[in-house]
């Protein structure tokens, strides 16, 4: 895969060192930047510290990083996570460990954002308030969330977007590392597409970002000023403090896994079950699911038998039927068997594929597995439940009503008629 990469890092305006560190290795696909914190040169070594450690760890385990490919399995991916999340646990000890030893720099810490790039996928480990945002098809996506004390509040719903811009505390972190031995760290799988483009960045970049802004600052000039471009705007808004900017775009054209892969992430954006769920929750959740092929004629879902999946239609078209009765025709971009994902009930119709077709699968294990490990999103799938539930017990309510109302007028129609006569 083809990538352009640039990467700089500047003091800012109004601070006297930098305490930010970045690391652009094409060779070893591996970009990050991280924000140091503690003062009194403590800040530069935990970042220039977690960029050494991480580094070194992640070139330790290049047999595996080779070994990726489009289709690997999700173990694969699972594993090189886990690289990751290691490199960065042993990154927090390490900084951690120097701070206990040296009294000048206890509680030193550091922020961390950082991006793999394997074959056609990028690998994201993150903690802080340092941000990775993906570009893509023209539109401005945040993968990462924000380590603040402001940021869980808005997720918790303890405050409103209007607060969060006042708040005086925006700089409280939640998490870093070097502040103790451990850390919790999050983890992002996704393929990359042909033009996709990236952007890590300290808080002193993304704190000054308009919606927008990224967009205009990238198409201004050539994409190797990029950097400078997106320093130049921090700086010219107040430039507080330090600016880190690493910009990525990926060069190629668009092939057919690339064309599949938008399919997926757009039916599952317009599906109701996944509707209020932001980009980087449905990247997530794709992770998890697997591509099913089925023939013609088969039976992806059969009525009376408890299943435990539920279907999005990429390509194709499949019959709906109860009994020996068709219910009626589904096309590409349509999904069912979302039941099946929280009750354990026998399926109420059978699902058979007319032609060849391909489907997007996802297990109540899995589907369980993404709400344990992201209660907010799980709370958005929850409701979207809730949501579509109603709507069928309206939908029956008036079918109901209807029912009646034809049975009344049909009890009542003979003696019309004799009166009539």
């Amino acid at each position: 895969m083809n990538i352009s990469v640039f990467g700089k890092t500047d003091v800012g305006k109004k601070r006297d060192h930098n305490e930010d560190a970045f690391l652009v290795d094409q060779d070893l696909g591996l970009f990050l930047v991280a924000d140091g914190m503690g003062g009194h040169a403590a800040g530069e070594v935990a970042s220039a510290m977690a960029v050494d450690v991480i580094e070194k760890d992640v070139r330790a385990c290049q047999e595996l990083l080779k070994s990726y490919r489009y289709d690997s399995p999700h173990e694969v991916c699972e594993k090189i996570l886990k690289i990751l999340e290691i490199a960065v646990q042993k990154a927090c000890a390490a900084i951690y460990e120097m701070g206990q030893q040296d009294k000048r720099r206890h509680g030193m810490g550091t922020t961390l954002s950082m991006m793999l790039v394997a074959e056609s996928g990028a690998f994201l480990a993150h903690v802080g308030d340092s941000r990775i945002y993906l570009i893509r098809e023209g539109q401005l996506h945040q993968l990462t969330v924000d380590h603040s004390l402001v940021n869980e509040q808005l997720r918790r719903g303890t405050i409103s977007k209007e607060d969060a811009r006042k708040a005086k505390y925006k700089n409280v972190i939640t998490r870093a590392l070097g502040i103790q031995a451990r850390v919790r760290v999050d983890t992002l799988h996704l393929d990359v597409l042909p033009g996709d483009q990236f952007i890590i960045c300290s808080d002193g970049l993304h704190g000054y970002l308009k919606p927008g802004d990224a967009e205009k600052v990238l198409k201004a000039g050539a994409e190797d000023q990029a950097p400078q471009r997106f320093i130049d705007l921090a700086n010219n808004r107040g430039g507080k403090d330090n600016i880190s900017v690493v910009y990525l775009r990926v060069a190629g054209d668009e092939v057919e896994a690339a064309e599949e892969l938008r399919q997926r992430v757009d039916f599952m954006r317009k599906a109701p079950l996944f509707r209020y769920l932001s980009y980087r929750e449905l990247v997530n959740l794709m992770n998890l699911s697997y591509v099913k092929t089925a023939r013609e004629g088969e039976t992806i879902i059969e009525e009376n038998i408890t299943g435990d999946e539920m279907f999005l239609l990429v390509q194709g078209q499949v019959r709906v039927s109860k009994g020996d009765q068709e219910i009626t025709l589904l096309s590409q971009g349509s999904n069912f068997g979302e039941m099946a994902l929280i009750d354990n009930a026998p399926r109420s119709a059978t699902i058979t594929s007319i032609g060849p077709s391909r489907l997007l699968v996802i297990g109540r294990k899995q589907f369980y597995e993404y709400i344990r490990k992201d209660p907010p999103s799980g709370i958005k799938l929850l409701w979207s439940f809730l949501q579509i539930l109603t709507s069928r017990l309206r939908s029956t309510d008036e079918k109901l009503l209807k029912a009646r109302e034809e049975l009344c007028i049909q009890e009542v129609e003979p003696d019309w008629i004799l009166s009539e006569d």
